[in-house]
């Protein structure tokens, strides 16, 4: 089956500066069946994750005018945006262990294919009852 009960209710945030890989990610998940907001900066994609909570985030770590490990520290630091399990997305694949120590719930490499993509996404996600 295309689309599994996980994928029909979650939500997932893409914080990416980046517009075209934005648009590449979002539609691509949107497609597999989760329902996507999406942030260009650090500062919207907090404020995304405070406003609307979703089931998972997808963090690039270089944000353009941003750290992304900044943003990552205000999630987890935050009561009402730290249990959400964010997905470190970087061009650097020597972070991994760190974005672990940081608090991340998984972590990939740049360039990444749309099945790698939908993959993680779906493995961080518990299945609803």
């Amino acid at each position: 089956m295309f689309m599994d009960e996980r994928r029909a209710t979650a939500t997932v945030l893409v914080v990416e500066d980046d517009d075209d890989t934005r648009v590449v990610y979002s539609d691509g998940l949107c497609y597999a069946g989760y329902r996507v907001i999406t942030a260009s900066t650090g500062v919207d994609g907090l404020r995304a994750a405070r406003d609307e909570h979703p089931d998972l985030i997808l963090l690039d770590l270089s944000l353009a005018g941003a750290d992304g490990w900044e943003v990552l520290r205000c999630l987890k630091a935050s009561r009402l945006t730290g249990d959400i399990p964010v997905l470190l997305i970087t061009g650097y694949a020597d972070l991994g262990g760190r974005a672990e120590a940081e608090g991340c719930a998984g972590f990939l490499t740049k360039p990444i294919r749309l099945k790698t993509l939908r993959t993680a996404v779906a493995s961080l996600l518990p299945p609803t009852s």
